[in-house]
C-alpha cells in the first residue's frame, strides 16, 4: 500500500493512519485516553489537563487518584506524578 504524502499542514490522510494501527509499535506510541465512568466521583480530565501540576485542583485529586484506578490512569496518561 502506498502511503500518501502529508498535506501542507503536516497532516496525514485518515486511511494512512488507520492502516498503521495494526503495526506493533503504533498502540504504544499513540495510547488512547483512558475510559472514564460517567460519575462525579472522579477527576475531570479536561480540567486536569489544563491545570498546573502543583495547583490546588491537582493536589486535591492526587490523594484520591492513588486509590482509584480510573483517576490514576488519567493522571498517568497526562504525565502527572501521583507522589
Amino acid at each position: 500500500m502506498s502511503e500518501s504524502k502529508p498535506d501542507r499542514n503536516g497532516r496525514k490522510a485518515l486511511d494512512d493512519i488507520v492502516g498503521r494501527m495494526a503495526e506493533p509499535g503504533f498502540a504504544a506510541n499513540h495510547p488512547r485516553p483512558p475510559s472514564k465512568r460517567p460519575t462525579g466521583a472522579h477527576v475531570n480530565p479536561e480540567i486536569l489537563a489544563l491545570s498546573q501540576p502543583r495547583s490546588r485542583y491537582v493536589r486535591q485529586w492526587r490523594r484520591h487518584a492513588r486509590h482509584c484506578q480510573d483517576c490514576s490512569n488519567v493522571f498517568r496518561y497526562l504525565g502527572i506524578s501521583l507522589s
